[in-house]
């Protein structure tokens, strides 16, 4: 890493007690304070990132599959559920919070979340569908639209191959200036989108021999797309129109994986290296330039990750199919030029 050292990450925090099953989702807040993490015991739990210990509880009617820090209104999150419930949460005490229902004209499990600051924007990847819509004021949101429906994928799968066919966006992430929006498919590829009329500017269609998506990550430059390809590790594309998408580099894991469970792929380090959960209980860090493996962490059973980073660079992991046994440890490097 040229001009550019890091120290490895070590375990910073042990967190135990928050939740009695699956973790799905982990979010740093912008200013690194704080994690949200929710699960399929229904539980968003606010941890203090800094301390270690456990804040807030709070059970919902659903198993929360994502959540989403505000980036404009303090200590306020968006979660969203597997029964469709799209809430932004705030003003959180011992006894209770504030909530408020995001209410899109449709209903489905929501799969991931990204919100744009400039211009309000909230993007929604809810059951087979994409939606966005506008924050006209705090916690009133109106305008719902959705996304058209993305080329269908070539060939077909054959039975037992293990491939995925279902129409469902893994990932969102809004690009250049909030003009358009990149939405990562299970089975689908890569679409940008425009915003304003809704539109393609440009799509990839991915190998048929890794045509799914388990992750996905947008390079800080956005010039790259980082994909967990749910056969054997991090495949690296490069945005835009292509006729015939080819991987750029594979950070290929030490084992492949053993169920199909969807991990977080973020980049770290300003974008110099890339980090994945696994299925075997490791965290990999690999430097993007040369596709070396730079760190492995033992974390220990299945999980996902969300990271942060500034001088400090921070990585939460939440581990799967424990049940009362579930923990997340959070991991930090420095950072200096």
């Amino acid at each position: 890493m040229k001009n550019f050292s890091i120290t490895a990450y070590t375990e910073q925090h042990y967190l135990r007690g928050g939740h009695s099953d699956t973790i799905n989702c982990l979010a740093f807040s912008p200013d690194g304070a704080y994690l949200a993490s929710g699960g399929d015991d229904y539980t968003l739990v606010i941890w203090n990132a800094l301390q270690g210990c456990l804040l807030y509880r709070i059970l919902f009617k659903s198993a929360i599959d994502s959540v989403l820090w505000h980036p404009t209104h303090p200590d306020t999150v968006i979660i969203g559920c597997a029964n469709g419930s799209l809430l932004q949460v705030h003003n959180f005490s011992l006894m209770l919070s504030e909530q408020h229902e995001i209410h899109l004209g449709a209903r489905g499990p929501v799969y991931c979340l990204d919100y744009d600051a400039p211009s309000g924007r909230l993007a929604i990847g809810m059951g087979e569908q994409v939606h966005l819509t506008r924050e006209k004021s705090q916690n009133t949101y109106s305008g719902a639209m959705i996304l058209p429906t993305p080329p269908e994928p070539e060939g077909n799968a054959e039975p037992g191959s293990g491939l995925e066919r279902r129409l469902r966006a893994v990932a969102l992430k809004f690009h250049d200036g909030g003009s358009s929006l990149i939405v990562s498919y299970l089975s689908h590829g890569i679409s940008c989108w425009d915003t304003a009329n809704h539109t393609s500017r440009w799509h990839i269609a991915l190998p048929h021999t890794k045509p799914n998506i388990g992750g996905a990550a947008i390079s800080p430059n956005h010039r790259f797309v980082a994909l967990y390809n749910l056969k054997d590790g991090v495949d690296i594309y490069v945005l835009g129109a292509q006729s015939k998408a080819k991987s750029k580099r594979l950070y290929k894991f030490d084992k492949s994986p053993s169920s199909r469970h969807r991990l977080q792929v973020e980049f770290v380090h300003r974008g110099h290296a890339i980090v994945s959960g696994t299925t075997s209980g490791k965290v990999a860090v690999w430097e993007m330039s040369t596709g070396e493996l730079f760190q492995t962490l033992e974390h220990g059973g299945k999980y996902h990750c969300s990271v942060i980073q500034d001088k400090i660079s921070y990585i939460a992991t939440g581990s799967a199919d424990r049940g009362q046994q579930t923990y997340i440890k959070i991991w930090r490097a420095r950072i200096s030029e």
